[in-house]
């Protein structure tokens, strides 16, 4: 009977056992990046337990022998943001892969923008900063200037609306205009040989939607040899890829202006290696300033498809862009003080933060086409219209014996217009009517409004202008670059990279500008003025009689550029890192250029037989003439930087690099040869920097030395061109303070002085001494699910001209941005752009026009006042 009991007490411990060892489940899953690469070595832990796993060759884990319960999965590894999941384990063996999602302000963030070879930041001697989706978000950019003044040491002038902006990085000079030192690349690839083509400038053909995954921006160092034309920077879109599944969609309203806006992006692993990403934007709205009309129309499409191989992935991606923004160019304001001490204020009827010179009456402009000598009219309610299609690939493998080859490509259909009005001059009716009147040769016709009754013109404020309106055909800027690099390693320290870009750049640009005359006045109500019997609508000439009828042009040109180049990167030892590389520019230009009319005789614009007022005198620029063009150049380039590794949190790098940048055709004065005067301008530069992870983010610390010798170019009808130099120092940092406190920062001071001509040891044109910008964002609610963030912007003063006669005063304005999420993926986000409605002056012409009682009259250009917009946002 003893017996009989015993084996039943076997029997259930047996039992009990078996059930207690079945309840024992395994957790298990890859862990990849959010390219769909494998991670070695991750961390992956049960939090508050012993159990975990490390991550192997392929990215896979296990975890085993866990009991039945509620767990909370954490995944750690460097350069990296923590992963976190809530899983349930209940007798059952499941399955969770981990995508690592990289911290972009982390040192060991592998960047892959102008370097001999993808390595991470704390291993590389370059200055580099990198922006992702959130941070972008936090920005809240309207332009792609407005987020390139978040990247330490760039001084965007991003005043003038999407696109068309002005940048200097270190001191290097914007005396031309756009960005001729400075490439602005997406994908890799640059939107524009030239950054400083007059109207054709790159970033008009960029724009800031949700298809950015992240931005990689790098001064300096290696962009000498990286790219063409872009020596002292490179900053680099990089587009989302759908690796892992995710989107968001967002429809955005104005709330103080009239805007509408929906943005969308999708992406997701197909199977089989296969993954695509779609997105893009549409909108309408008046915008920020009051104008009269809906100004900012249009859109963007962007799709790419990647396959993914074991050794390594090809891409397909295409983009199409057609989209209308308004340009603000200086206008007119109140100069009060004294040149080194001014206020730049409000003239009676036209506020500088609000208003701007388009107007409901102003909507067509008239003239003579370049290309053919007829007849052309533009609506001026066109702006900046950029339309680009292009179509592009890119692939990366990795192969045997220690050989990778990569390589991109792509080509862009891009044309449009750009149309926007300029004041020209500024001043009492009585002062304008007579500067246009005997500029145009106009006799004693009475000055009328245009519209209505055609009454006496009497502006309530006493003031009129003249309007240049700056009407440009974008014919033809389409380009094709390609970027192929093989990479060989030998041993273990020892890695060498030769790669050949080519590109082929077409400029067919027209300009057939004109001429009008306006009151002064706000709120997009301005009415224009006619020499009664001489003007039509308001245009007072064919021309721009006050410059010399300079601006009827065409430029016909196609540059074609092959650039061998080779990099060597080296491990001298554990800590001692070495690369250099030399680029071979080889350049030929060919094509027709008139920079001005060819003839400036009577024209019978209206085929009535009659030649009226307006007609006595048109610029034209005949189809057939044009100055040849037929250049060759070349130049060679080169960088070389060591990195000295302190420890795993610090290191200290130095680079000395020597490039140039090849000149736009239209930046240029061509012989009766064909030949350039000046083919491209010197750009050499020291750096010594220090990078150091700290126990709660990381500091960036880099001074600077910079040598700039840039010979005459053109702006419109003047001739600016210097040598230049330039010291300094940046300073970035990114700070967390516990889960839910983040601080972004940096800040650059710059010492430039002009080294040559009769401004010899001036400052250069609307160059600060400091530039800087301080952006704290804080979470909070349930899983963090609400935030608030602000960001500054902030330039000390700078000087309207090389004279340095009159100062632009600093100043700092401030973004905010709120976000309540109302459920899980959903939530409402405010945005007010310059929240105190801060006066910032980016541009003057001349050093002040004329007088206005005690005071004077401007033409300046002021950052826009405060605008405000609500967004639903949707991310899934």
């Amino acid at each position: 009977m003893k017996s009989t009991k015993n084996k039943w007490n076997l029997l259930f411990l047996f039992t009990m056992i078996t059930f207690m060892v079945s309840a024992q489940s395994t957790v298990s899953g890859n862990v990849k990046d959010t390219e769909g690469m494998p991670l070695l070595g991750v961390n992956v832990i049960l939090e508050g337990t012993t159990k975990g796993a490390v991550s192997d060759f392929d990215g896979k884990y296990v975890i085993t022998n866990i009991e039945t319960g509620t767990y909370t999965l954490l995944a750690s590894y460097l350069g990296f943001t923590t992963f976190k999941k809530e899983i349930i384990i209940d007798g059952s063996d499941i399955t969770v892969d981990v995508v690592m999602s990289e911290d972009t302000q982390s040192l060991d963030k592998v960047i892959i923008t102008g370097v001999v070879n993808p390595k991470s930041k704390l291993e590389s001697s370059v200055s580099i900063s990198t922006m992702d989706a959130k941070l972008i978000d936090q920005a809240a950019p309207r332009s792609s200037g407005e987020l390139f003044r978040n990247i330490p040491g760039i001084r965007a002038e991003s005043s003038g609306g999407e696109g068309n902006a002005n940048f200097n990085v270190r001191g290097v000079p914007v005396s031309s205009g756009g960005s001729r030192y400075f490439q602005i690349q997406e994908d890799g690839l640059p939107l524009n040989l030239f950054g400083d083509t007059s109207f054709g400038n790159a970033d008009n053909f960029l724009r800031i939607d949700s298809n950015i995954g992240r931005v990689e921006a790098i001064r300096g160092g290696s962009a000498s040899t990286q790219t063409s034309n872009g020596p002292a920077g490179i900053i680099n879109m990089i587009s989302k890829t759908g690796t892992t599944e995710g989107g968001s969609i967002a429809s955005t309203f104005g709330i103080d202006y009239q805007t509408s806006r929906l943005d969308f992006e999708y992406g997701t692993p197909l199977g089989n290696g296969l993954s695509y990403h779609i997105g893009g934007f549409m909108r309408n709205g008046e915008g920020p300033r009051e104008i009269g009309y809906q100004g900012n129309k249009g859109g963007q499409f962007k799709a790419n498809i990647t396959k993914q191989f074991e050794s390594g992935y090809v891409r397909i991606y295409t983009k199409f862009l057609n989209d209308k923004s308004v340009m603000y160019l200086p206008m007119p304001m109140l100069l009060e003080g004294n040149n080194d001490d001014p206020t730049y204020s409000n003239l009676p009827g036209f506020d500088i933060t609000s208003d701007a010179v388009q107007s409901a009456y102003l909507q067509q402009s008239a003239g003579t086409s370049p290309f053919t000598g007829e007849n052309h009219t533009n609506d001026v309610r066109n702006g900046n219209n950029p339309i680009s299609k292009s179509i592009g690939a890119e692939f990366s493998f990795t192969l045997p014996n220690d050989w990778k080859l990569t390589g991109k490509a792509r080509y862009s259909n891009n044309s449009g217009q750009w149309v926007a009005p300029f004041t020209a001059a500024v001043g009492t009716v009585a002062e304008i009517e007579a500067t246009a009147r005997d500029a145009a040769g106009a006799g004693a016709e009475p000055l009328v409004y245009a519209n209505g009754d055609r009454e006496a013109f009497n502006p309530s404020n006493g003031l009129a202008q003249i309007i240049h309106m700056f009407d440009v055909t974008v014919d033809d800027l389409s380009n094709f670059f390609s970027d192929v690099k093989v990479s060989k390693k030998i041993g273990d320290n020892v890695g060498v990279t030769a790669g050949l870009f080519t590109a082929t750049q077409n400029t067919k640009i027209g300009w057939q500008w004109s001429s009008f005359l306006s009151e002064v006045k706000g709120g997009g109500d301005a009415r224009l003025a006619d020499f009664d019997g001489f003007s039509r609508n308001g245009q007072y000439s064919f021309g721009t009689p006050v410059w010399g009828n300079c601006c009827q042009r065409k430029y016909n040109t196609v540059h074609t550029v092959n650039s061998p180049y080779v990099g060597i990167d080296a491990d001298i030892n554990d800590k001692l890192n070495f690369d250099g590389s030399v680029r071979f520019e080889n350049v030929n230009v060919n094509g027709n250029i008139a920079a001005g009319p060819t003839s400036t005789d009577s024209y019978d614009y209206n085929g009535d037989g009659v030649i009226q007022g307006i007609e006595q005198v048109v610029p034209i620029v005949s189809g057939a003439d044009g100055q040849i063009v037929n250049d060759d150049y070349n130049f060679v380039s080169y960088s070389a930087g060591l990195n000295y590794k302190i420890d795993d949190g610090s290191a200290v790098f130095t680079r000395y690099s020597a490039g140039a940048s090849g000149r736009a055709a239209d930046r240029n004065t061509y012989g009766t040869d064909g030949k350039g005067d000046v083919q491209f301008d010197e750009l050499s530069q020291l750096e010594v920097g220090y990078k150091k992870r700290l126990k709660n983010g990381v500091l960036n610390l880099t001074g600077f030395m910079s040598n700039t010798e840039e010979g005459i170019s053109n702006e419109l009808n003047r001739t600016v061109g210097n040598p230049f130099k330039a010291l300094g120092i940046e300073a970035e940092t990114a700070l967390a303070f516990g889960e839910n406190f983040y601080v972004n920062g940096s800040l650059t001071w710059t010492k430039a002085e002009i080294d040559g001509g009769a401004n010899k040891g001036n400052t250069p044109r609307r160059q600060a001494d400091f530039v800087y910008n301080f952006s704290p964002s804080y979470n909070f609610g349930t899983d963090s699910k609400h935030s608030v963030a602000l960001s500054v912007l902030g330039t000390s003063k700078s000087y309207a001209q090389d004279d340095n006669d009159l100062v632009m005063p600093g100043y700092a304005y401030f973004n905010l941005i709120g976000r309540a999420g109302l459920t899980e993926g959903l939530s409402l986000v405010l945005s007010v752009n310059n929240l105190f409605d801060t006066v910032g002056i980016t541009e003057v012409e001349g050093n002040g026009d004329g007088a206005f009682g005690n005071n004077r009259l401007v033409r300046a250009r002021s950052i826009s006042g405060r605008s405000s917009t609500l967004s639903l946002q949707y991310k899934f």
